[in-house]
């Protein structure tokens, strides 16, 4: 009984983590270079979990910070043209 009972518990656990990593905003390079405290939070998770370094939001993030290390004129050249 006990054994059902945390089985069913680590599917719904799986289930709800599944259902709220699908329904994760996707994010531009564009966007992110224009929102660079969200940005910086992305590229921390993505930098501190390997499991993310290859989905969309930590592409883009990883994009948005080789623009915006080069500073505020790479920044502004990037937002003229990707907006």
């Amino acid at each position: 009984m006990i054994k059902n009972t945390m089985k069913l518990a680590l599917a719904t656990t799986t289930a709800i983590l599944l259902l709220a990593a699908c329904s994760e905003t996707i994010r531009t390079t564009a966007w992110y270079v224009d929102h660079s405290r969200e940005q910086a939070v992305q590229f921390e998770e993505c930098k501190h979990k390997p499991e993310l370094r290859d989905t969309p939001n930590c592409i883009t993030a990883n994009e948005a910070e080789a623009i915006i290390v080069q500073g505020h004129d790479a920044i502004q050249e990037y937002l003229a043209t990707h907006k």
